[in-house]
């Protein structure tokens, strides 16, 4: 059963769209309304710029250089590996954010860096940082 115009009629079946633009232009006029009402201020406390300067003090920087045959040197004085760690101590305890710079020279001893690494652990001090 097919179903088809009679013969005279040759008509275009269309969409009638007015009532489609009739529902948009009421959702249009109804957000235009609503939008202004829902838009409210938010009350943030903002941090505000103060003058004055904070003076901040650069962490103690210690440099310590792994000569050859297991010399050691802490900020260009010799020291040996026991006193290694008194010396590491003592700076952590007058400033916590102590920076232990540790350089060996080259052909020094592997086992010399890991003890005075190791010494430099038990100290305390949490900022290691290896240079060339």
């Amino acid at each position: 059963m097919a179903f088809s115009a009679p013969a005279g009629r040759s008509e275009l079946a269309e969409i009638n769209i007015t009532p489609l633009v009739d529902v948009m232009l009421v959702l249009l006029v109804i957000f235009m309304v609503t939008a202004p009402l829902l838009s409210q201020p938010i009350n943030a406390m903002l941090p505000q710029r103060t003058d004055r300067q904070v003076e901040q003090q650069p962490p103690n920087d210690l440099v310590l250089k792994v000569g050859l045959a297991g010399t050691y040197t802490l900020d260009d004085r010799p020291v040996t590996l026991a006193a290694l760690r008194g010396l590491l101590e003592d700076a952590r305890v007058s400033d916590p954010k102590t920076v232990l710079q540790v350089e060996a020279v080259e052909g020094a001893e592997y086992r010399a860096l890991v003890s005075a690494l190791a010494q430099a652990d038990a100290s305390g001090i949490r900022n290691i940082v290896m240079r060339n």
